[in-house]
């Protein structure tokens, strides 16, 4: 599972000053990649600002670090956007990678610092590490909640809970949330296997048996999901819209005394909801049929 970073959260991971990180975007020396629109970091940024990071403390300027980056992209445009070669080398002020076992450089030089890309991976990982397990499973979840909306971002929002999850895997609200970020794309399979989960950790939590019911709704299983309606309502007796839901799926399975049972409990809850005048309308008809049958 990919993770992503703000620039608040990268300067704490990495010890970069926030003024430091503005300057090396504003010459481009570094930018945030965009996922959905929200400038953010993955770990292979992190990596990069943790090599530019190195070459500066050996003494090479922010400015030339820049400009031998640009020309090495010309030579080897395959290099990409970052220096997350195998190692990195600093010569005065240029740089030179070790790329496809050539040593590449701009411009010749002395004065070698060699850099271990793959030992910065690593102390990049253990800093991510460190600086997740500092966050509770609640302030994940909280920031799951931030991002999670029509205007906000899947991936963060996804990330973040499932950041809870590896905090405490038996953060149910978590689950819950994953499957519905799921459903809402119509990813009913996955949807289910969250739900599932969030079931299997808490048998009583009624809002995960409603939405599991929603799915396999979905999925053409309504008598399954009449299942897990009904016991969502036995956990909270004031769940409205398990009622109303109850209501629709007897209607399908031609279940009309159940049908005219679950109208007038969902009206009795909810008289003024804006599904009110619809369920008074179905419950009058179901109604009136069954005084004819």
């Amino acid at each position: 599972m990919l993770r992503y970073f703000r620039e608040k959260e990268v300067s704490q991971i990495l010890g970069i000053k926030p003024g430091r990180l503005k300057y090396w975007k504003q010459i481009g020396l570094v930018a945030p990649s965009l996922r959905e629109g929200i400038p953010c970091y993955d770990f292979q940024d992190l990596i990069h600002l943790k090599t530019t990071q190195g070459l500066i403390a050996c003494g090479l300027p922010a400015t030339s670090l820049k400009q031998s980056l640009d020309s090495l992209k010309r030579r080897i445009p395959d290099v990409g956007r970052n220096l997350n070669s195998q190692r990195v080398y600093a010569f005065g002020n240029r740089i030179l990678v070790r790329h496809r076992n050539q040593l590449m450089d701009t411009q010749s030089g002395q004065m070698v610092f060699e850099f271990d890309v793959a030992d910065l991976a690593e102390s990049a990982s253990e800093r991510v590490v460190n600086f997740s397990s500092s966050k509770t499973a609640e302030e994940w979840f909280g920031e799951g909640l931030r991002h999670d909306s029509p205007e906000g971002s899947f991936s963060l929002a996804l990330g973040a809970y499932e950041s809870a999850i590896q905090v405490d895997p038996n953060y149910v609200d978590a689950y819950v949330n994953i499957g519905t970020l799921y459903y809402d794309r119509k990813k009913f399979e996955k949807a289910q296997r969250y739900y599932r989960q969030a079931i299997a950790r808490d048998p009583h939590h009624a809002k995960a048996s409603f939405n599991l019911g929603n799915v396999l709704d979905e999925l053409g299983c309504t008598d399954k999901a009449i299942e897990l309606y009904e016991k969502a309502i036995e956990v909270d007796s004031t769940f409205s819209d398990a009622y109303f839901n109850l209501a629709t799926a007897c209607e399908k399975l031609g279940t009309q005394d159940k049908a005219i049972k679950y109208w007038t409990g969902y009206l009795e809850l909810d008289p003024d909801s804006r599904h009110a005048d619809f369920s008074r309308r179905r419950l009058k008809l179901l109604q009136s049929l069954s005084l004819t049958s």
